[in-house]
């Protein structure tokens, strides 16, 4: 038994801008925690530990900034393809007209 593919573009359009909006949110946040991070390191009256502690949460950076690109991309690749979807069934009813 074969399933049915169906791509609905405009639920496409729209979970993929929710995602995009949803990175954006996740970046922000990222920049917050470091910022809040940087200011507290730059405090005098942090012990050696919370330091060292800082200084670790410093190393996810990368990481996090990476995850952001993913997820931005993944609603972009959404909303490309429910563009494509559409493209392609304009073409199957040009063909048609033809």
């Amino acid at each position: 038994m074969s399933k049915l593919f169906v791509a609905d573009p405009a639920i496409l359009n729209q979970e993929g801008n929710k995602i995009v909006d949803q990175g954006g949110m996740f970046d922000q946040n990222v920049k917050t925690i470091y910022s809040t991070l940087d200011e507290m390191l730059g405090s005098s009256y942090l012990s050696p530990a919370a330091m060292e502690l800082g200084q670790k949460i410093r190393t996810y950076r990368d990481d996090l900034d990476k995850m952001t690109a993913i997820i931005r991309e993944y609603g972009t690749f959404l909303v490309g393809a429910g563009r494509k979807v559409n493209k392609n069934e304009q073409n199957i009813i040009d063909a048609f007209k033809n």
